[in-house]
């Protein structure tokens, strides 16, 4: 099949962006999106193929896919997908639609596969997606109905997908990230425990609020007590698609070192462990967060850990969905940032305006 978007997009921050991610916090970082950009279908389709088609994200994990036939799928923005374990050990992954009628390869969820057989009509397929069998089609089948591949790639355990073949392979398109969180022992931890919330709330509205510490003390008192949530900051370094949150700890705390990647990747450096924090877009309403925890086999107090863990991100949950009902109402239509907080917010904004180019006036 023949390529779904024949345009390569990418993200192009603007020079301005530089200022916004130096350390002088005097600068003022302007006003929020517009209301309307959280919740206009419109604003939605605009951001699927450039922020969520043409950026690398994660969606797996390589204990998902250890052996011959493993397969994971996944909605990403709307597209069905699936990642499988190929017999050579590397990953394939595919769209999951056979080009025949628009069937599923396979099935939601995870599973073990050992041939990639439409599920619909039973047309069979080799690992790389080429076609060898329309079965009882009764006609030759015709030419380019082989699976639509899009990009893998695996990093430190962690599987990601990009659909746009004009964007870099992982590895390059990381950047400098991976340095900074080389010292991060991800390889020697287990996967523990995995939540999901299903949360009524635009994608961009959790990120605005994971983006920024100035509603910790009010949002989160017991994480404000457990480090000085007072001197939480964003630090960038020289790239505006990834940051590094720090609060200085105090006694034994569990919080203290959070990371971001644009779009929807985070992660949270505990004691002996960590998780990965990630939110996807289902649809334009709601946003499925995910949190999926590691730890080193002699880590302490891990149930506590992750009980604490859990339950600030009910606490995020909560205020994202009543942010979204405010934003859904139409009696806002934009807010201030501060220049003291939310500086990675007008960073965060302007990579989609950016990434989406201009907006009509009704649409905005």
């Amino acid at each position: 099949m023949t390529s779904l978007h024949s345009r390569p997009v990418t993200v192009r921050p603007r020079p301005e962006l530089q200022a916004l991610m130096q350390t002088d916090r005097t600068l003022d970082p302007g006003i929020t999106l517009p209301a309307s950009w959280y919740h206009d279908p419109k604003i939605w389709q605009r951001e699927r193929w450039p922020i969520f088609g043409s950026n690398w994200v994660h969606v797996a994990y390589d204990h998902q896919l250890r052996n011959t036939g493993d397969y994971v799928t996944e909605n990403l923005a709307g597209w069905p997908i699936f990642i499988r374990r190929k017999d050579d050990g590397t990953l394939s992954a595919f769209y999951n639609m056979c080009p025949h009628r628009a069937g599923p390869i396979v099935f939601e969820g995870e599973g073990c596969s050992k041939n990639v057989v439409c599920k619909y009509h039973g047309w069979a397929f080799n690992a790389d997606g080429k076609l060898l069998s329309a079965r009882d089609f009764g006609a030759e089948a015709p030419d380019n109905m082989d699976l639509t591949a899009i990009q893998v790639g695996s990093w430190r355990g962690m599987v990601f997908v990009c659909l746009n073949p004009a964007i870099a392979p992982l590895h390059e398109w990381l950047g400098k990230f991976p340095g900074e969180v080389a010292g991060v022992p991800l390889e020697s931890y287990r996967f523990h425990s995995k939540s999901v919330r299903h949360v009524a709330c635009n994608w961009k509205t959790y990120g605005d609020n994971f983006l920024e510490g100035y509603h910790l003390p009010t949002t989160h008192p017991a994480m404000s007590r457990d480090a000085d949530a007072l001197n939480y900051q964003v630090l960038y370094k020289g790239d505006p698609r990834w940051n590094i949150h720090t609060m200085p700890p105090r006694d034994e705390s569990t919080f203290g070192v959070f990371g971001y990647f644009w779009p929807t990747f985070a992660f949270d450096v505990f004691p002996g462990g960590f998780a990965v924090e990630r939110w996807l877009p289902r649809g334009h309403t709601h946003s499925d967060l995910i949190f999926e925890y590691f730890f080193d086999d002699n880590a302490e107090g891990v149930e506590d850990i992750v009980k604490f863990s859990e339950e600030v991100a009910d606490e995020d949950a909560r205020m994202c969905e009543h942010v979204q009902r405010n934003l859904d109402a139409g009696n806002y239509a934009t807010g201030v940032l501060s220049p003291k907080w939310e500086y990675p917010l007008a960073v965060f904004h302007r990579m989609i305006r950016d990434a989406i180019g201009p907006v009509d006036c009704d649409e905005r």
